[in-house]
């Protein structure tokens, strides 16, 4: 894993995300991104809460089962590949996680900057 990275700061990012009015942005940001990606995935999640581990068993089946589609939803998302080549693990679970985290902390981005002023 990368060393600014670990589960707890994925829940405190979700943590942020769920005291915001823009939740339902985020969701709509994300499901965007997901079609753009051709990802046949609609988001079932209906507490932010469980959010993450939708996303990150999605990506697991992504890296076992179309890492075409997994590369599609990073360039989609725009994660930072700078951020991407931080990662030391090879464990899916972690990469799963990890990516994870990053999508929603750029989607995030991309909610926010739009409604900040």
């Amino acid at each position: 894993m990368s060393e600014s990275y670990n589960l707890a700061t994925g829940k405190q990012l979700i943590e942020e995300i769920c005291k915001s009015d823009f939740y339902p942005q985020f969701i709509a940001q994300i499901q965007k991104d997901l079609n753009r990606a051709g990802m046949d995935h609609v988001i079932k999640s209906e507490k932010p809460r469980q959010l993450f581990s939708e996303i990150a068993s999605l990506l697991l089946e992504k890296l076992h089962n179309d890492f075409n589609e997994f590369l599609n939803l990073l360039y989609a998302v725009d994660v930072s590949e700078k951020e991407i080549r931080q990662l030391d693990s090879e464990s899916s679970i972690n990469i799963a996680e990890y990516v994870t985290y990053l999508i929603l902390k750029r989607e995030w981005q991309k909610v926010w900057y739009r409604n900040r002023g």
